[in-house]
């Protein structure tokens, strides 16, 4: 498995050109929930609906930034061509009752948890044919001895968006596309080993 440091490195060549269309397109797509939730906080049906919405998108933003890490380009249509099955309603609900049971048990589970199963939308994204089980427990058996790898990327991207707040958030166009397909490149890495 690549060091942390080289895999954000191995995304400058593929993002040379398209760090603006990346950022614009993640962004967009990330925000279309928080709109549409902005309309009537307290319906809850309403709230359901984005819930379900965020499980799509969350999907949709992994197809596209492995086909950016891949083919060094995605289009934003991509980020929306997920929405031909129930899939992604299930991943997001039981990846939030999950990680939401492991946060009210103490805080370290919940973050276990949830780098435990942080490669269930790239599974999906992948083999879109995979169940919801086998999804989660391929995720289990990846991420077994990189739990820690992906915490520090974590943690590394987290201190860097801080820091982009100084820069007027200005910096965040160059941030997000490389640690959103640095993400995609942790995923691919993976799934190397665990072929290999």
């Amino acid at each position: 498995m690549i060091s942390n440091r080289d895999l954000v490195e191995k995304t400058k060549p593929i993002l040379k050109d398209s760090y603006f269309h990346v950022f614009i397109s993640i962004v967009l797509a990330s925000i279309l929930p928080q709109i549409i939730s902005s309309v009537s906080p307290q319906n809850l049906y309403l709230n359901i609906g984005v819930v379900c919405l965020s499980g799509y998108i969350q999907l949709g933003i992994a197809v596209f930034c492995l086909d950016v890490f891949k083919k060094g380009e995605g289009e934003f249509t991509t980020i929306f061509s997920r929405f031909d099955s129930l899939k992604p309603i299930f991943f997001i609900a039981v990846l939030s009752i999950i990680i939401l049971l492991g946060f009210i048990l103490l805080i370290i589970p919940g973050i276990i948890l949830a780098l435990m199963y942080s490669q269930v939308f790239f599974i999906l994204a992948d083999d879109p044919d995979i169940g919801v089980i086998e999804a989660f427990n391929l995720s289990e058996k990846m991420m077994r001895n990189h739990k820690w790898q992906l915490f520090m990327l974590n943690l590394e991207a987290f201190f860097y968006f801080i820091a982009g707040v100084f820069t007027l958030f200005i910096w965040w166009v160059w941030l997000l596309p490389r640690y959103s397909v640095a993400y995609a490149g942790f995923y691919e890495e993976l799934k190397k080993e665990f072929k290999g």
